[in-house]
């Protein structure tokens, strides 16, 4: 079963983490996307009756720890990128 990486993040990087888990939605959708429907993927689940809960989708944890990485990697995006 794939984790959340254990990894305490300030409110900002949290931000910045979740702009790169849904720009990669974004992308992976042809530049739209239905935003209930990730957070429906995304809504904690028992799946095994342990009491521990995770993502409906389990990928969207997988999505998450890259968006992490990414963050960590390039920081905040480039403003003039994110105009159109």
């Amino acid at each position: 079963m794939i984790e959340f990486k254990n990894d305490k993040i300030t409110s900002e990087e949290g931000f910045w983490t979740m702009f790169y888990f849904l720009k990669e939605h974004y992308d992976l959708a042809g530049g739209e996307f239905e935003l209930s429907d990730i957070l429906s993927a995304c809504e904690p689940m028992d799946w095994s009756g342990s009491g521990k809960k995770i993502p409906a989708d389990s990928s969207m944890v997988e999505y998450w720890n890259e968006a992490l990485d990414k963050y960590r990697k390039h920081g905040k995006p480039d403003f003039k990128e994110l105009k159109k």
